[in-house]
């Protein structure tokens, strides 16, 4: 499995060519698929002046993809004749951005647009606006401890997980 870390500096970069892309829409809310989600709505809102809900939808559980995706939480605002713009923090295989769709659909939304700073080959669904095709397991710079136990679980001693994640980028500071 091939690993790449993202620092905050290209996350805000990824963040800062989405907003270009979407200024000249007309967009009422921001709706982030929690967990990931969450940060590039954050930054995006902080940019547009936009104001955020959120959607939570299990998708993984560790490295690996749950069969069937879970909405454990949906926000209580009415969609009704609003433009929304979905915003996850990748693309992988498109199946929660689907399935977000697919949740949305049920309101009389006038237009929904997805983002994503990035995009992977295999996804599914294309994100309406994507930053970076990066076709590799996605690090963010805020699953330090998330990444460390999959990491301990997938190379089963604390010295081999260790080695690797500095073999990745992460500093020693952030072990």
């Amino acid at each position: 499995m091939k690993f790449h870390k993202i620092s905050w500096k290209d996350y805000h970069q990824a963040c800062i060519t989405l907003v270009k892309k979407i200024k000249n829409l007309r967009i009422d809310k921001i709706v982030a698929i929690s967990r990931g989600g969450l940060v590039p709505a954050r930054i995006l809102s902080d940019l547009t002046g936009i104001s955020i809900s959120h959607i939570t939808i299990e998708s993984y559980q560790s490295l690996k993809q749950k069969k069937y995706l879970t909405i454990t939480e949906v926000p209580s605002t009415n969609f009704n004749d609003k433009t929304l713009l979905i915003v996850d923090d990748v693309a992988d295989t498109g199946r929660t951005f689907k399935r977000a769709i697919s949740y949305f659909k049920n309101f009389r939304v006038k237009k929904i647009f997805t983002l994503a700073p990035y995009l992977k080959s295999q996804s599914k669904h294309i994100p309406d606006f994507w930053a970076k095709k990066i076709d590799a397991w996605l690090i963010f710079p805020y699953e330090l401890r998330e990444t460390q136990k999959a990491f301990l679980k997938l190379f089963k001693s604390k010295e081999k997980a260790k080695n690797k994640l500095l073999e990745v980028g992460f500093k020693e500071w952030e072990l």
